[in-house]
């Protein structure tokens, strides 16, 4: 009876290490996954600013021949505001209603 039981526990703490082990090798790739999604986010975050940013200069660029640069960068400014500005009020609409 003693030796049945022993031998339960036995393969208790075997199923156990062996899961501890599948458990750890499983946390592994979630973290390295996790770790390459943010590096992915974060350089595709930056690529995303920096396009937006030569958006906007070559349409600065492009209003130079017909206006004054302050004209020019004003009218860009307000494109700006107007499209941010828009997407924060529908953002803003979204999440008050239920």
């Amino acid at each position: 009876m003693v030796q049945h039981l022993v031998g339960v526990i036995l393969a208790l703490i075997e199923l156990l290490e062996a899961e501890a082990e599948r458990l750890k090798l499983t946390l592994r790739k979630l973290l390295v996954a996790g770790a390459l999604l943010i590096v992915g986010a974060v350089v595709g975050s930056f690529v995303l600013l920096v396009a937006t940013g030569f958006l906007l200069w070559s349409f600065f660029l492009a209003l130079l021949p017909w206006m004054t640069e302050a004209q020019a960068a004003l009218l860009v400014g307000g494109v700006i505001w107007l499209v941010v500005g828009g997407a924060l009020w529908l953002v803003a609409n979204r999440l008050r209603k239920p």
